[in-house]
């Protein structure tokens, strides 16, 4: 393994990995339907982790990323298990927004999350450099994502702009690398 961490290899995504992308799990299970106060509702609107879930979708249909400004890149076991996902995105010729990162539910808690991070800061850092540019860095982080939140503060990412509420009433800050 690479970079640090026996654990994973850290590598850009290749032809034929989107196929594990729909089992990808970074969350708990969705909870059931259920009828509450005289009324059905949907499972997915009682989970504890909704930013969570809407990662696991954005993962399980990557194909959004796969594009010359946008890349992925996988943290994959000795055993070829996708362990991490971070998809970067290149908003411009000298920022990236780190657009999905994730340690997928059987990996969590062993610091994979910061490794990814890092992993992808530094290939955007490459990136950037040949272009000739220093890269900047952009993060949305639903406010109630206190784990995202402390990972970017700890890689000395600030809170910047917090944005209205979205159409499903998610609030999203966005963060800074300074």
């Amino acid at each position: 393994m690479q970079d640090g961490n026996p654990l994973v290899d850290f590598r850009f995504v290749r032809k034929g990995d989107e196929r594990g992308f729909p089992s990808f799990t970074c969350t708990v299970p969705v909870p059931s339907n259920r009828e509450i106060g005289g009324r059905w509702v949907k499972g997915e609107s009682l989970h504890p982790y909704p930013w969570e879930l809407l990662v696991q979708r954005l993962i399980r249909h990557s194909a959004l990323y796969l594009s010359s400004d946008n890349w992925i890149r996988l943290g994959v076991t000795d055993e070829g298990h996708v362990a991490t996902y971070c998809a970067v995105a290149r908003k411009s010729v000298d920022v990236f927004e780190v657009a999905i990162i994730a340690v997928s539910s059987s990996y969590q808690g062993r610091g994979l999350g910061r490794d990814a991070l890092a992993d992808a800061i530094r290939c955007a850092r490459a990136q950037s450099a040949r272009d000739g540019v220093q890269a900047q860095f952009v993060a949305y982080v639903d406010t109630r994502n206190e784990r995202s939140a402390r990972l970017f503060h700890d890689f000395g990412f600030e809170p910047v702009k917090r944005l209205d509420p979205d159409r499903r009433g998610n609030v999203f800050v966005v963060w800074a690398l300074k």
